[in-house]
């Protein structure tokens, strides 16, 4: 069986049902940690809400995968008519035993085969008639809003991205629009959100659940995340392929490697030992050791070590390679016959 949502088809729907739950509750299960900085829950607000927040979009493809992936072979025309601003008007907040969803009706059937089996859902949601009038819709979505967080101390957000860390900074947030407008009298809660609520930064735990290997991530991992990997690794070999025997001794560890959020790199000779490993800070790579340099007593290094690093998978592998022949005969050495 399939659900067909609009013009398309998205996925066996079992599958949805089953992996979107699991997914929910690796969340939720960072909320039942009982310490004394565990939040009471965790917003997600999608689009022009928070900004385009790359954290809560990052939580909103783990949760709704592929719906929020523009790039999926099977929505690559499912949205040319549907505007973007539509399917990212939507508001979660995650409980540890409930969620409350604000959505549209207009990206509601998109979301529905997700969260149609979420356990104690919550769903904040406009008729189509009720919709065509905007000032009364975004009354509603902030309306909303304000109940759903009524009953919380301390509430969560995913402020960073796995691809683009950013130091929190709790006034950013109260620069999100949807958390300005809680402010409205009337309408809203009356006074600032980052004065009435404690915000706790989840990005790091998220993390955490993001990297663990389902069935989902596994199909990502070898559909995408390989093919980056290995690229990034012929990329290193192609480089000093280029580099004759004389001109790889002036080959430095900066140009080798390249630097990215997760970091891949190369180190030659005495600088691979393991106390260069554990101290070396791999956003200023190393012009100065080079090839020549770095060996036994300043000559030429014998070997290398590379590691290459997923950009935003957990596929990541070292490995020590050998310039060419490393065991130097002891002349001296007495002979058998």
């Amino acid at each position: 069986m399939f659900v067909v949502v609009g013009n398309f088809c998205i996925i066996n729907s079992f599958c949805i049902l089953f992996y979107s739950c699991s997914r929910l509750r690796q969340v939720q299960a960072l909320l039942c940690e009982g310490d004394s900085v565990t939040p009471d829950g965790i917003l997600c607000s999608l689009g022009i809400d928070s900004r385009y927040n790359e954290g809560c979009t990052e939580l909103a493809k783990y949760l709704f995968y592929g719906l929020y992936e523009r790039n999926q072979p099977n929505l690559e025309h499912a949205f040319d008519d549907f505007p973007e601003e539509m399917l990212d008007d939507v508001i979660l907040l995650i409980k540890a035993e409930c969620v409350q969803l604000y959505c549209n009706p207009l990206n509601y059937s998109y979301l529905l085969p997700y969260v149609s089996h979420w356990r104690n859902l919550q769903l904040y949601c406009m008729t189509e008639a009720e919709y065509e009038d905007e000032e009364a819709a975004e009354e509603f979505k902030i309306s909303s809003f304000v109940t759903m967080v009524q009953d919380c101390h301390r509430i969560g957000v995913a402020y960073s991205s796995q691809g683009h860390i950013q130091k929190f900074d709790v006034f950013m947030v109260e620069k999100w629009p949807l958390i300005q407008a809680f402010a409205l009298e009337g309408i809203g809660g009356g006074s600032f959100f980052t004065i009435k609520y404690k915000i706790v930064d989840m990005s790091e735990k998220l993390w955490q659940v993001y990297t663990r290997l389902d069935p989902v991530s596994l199909d990502h991992l070898l559909t995408e995340d390989l093919g980056i990997f290995e690229k990034q690794w012929s990329n290193f070999f192609s480089r000093i392929d280029l580099e004759s025997h004389l001109s790889i001794l002036d080959l430095s560890e900066a140009q080798a490697g390249e630097v990215k959020s997760r970091q891949p790199f190369v180190l030659f000779g005495k600088h691979s030992s393991s106390e260069d490993l554990e101290n070396i800070s791999f956003n200023f790579p190393s012009e100065s050791h080079q090839v020549r340099n770095t060996g036994p007593q300043g000559f030429a290094a014998r070997h290398m070590i590379l590691q290459c690093v997923a950009p935003k998978g957990p596929l990541s592998c070292s490995r020590t390679y050998f310039f060419g022949t490393t065991h130097t005969p002891n002349k001296n050495a007495p002979t058998t016959t």
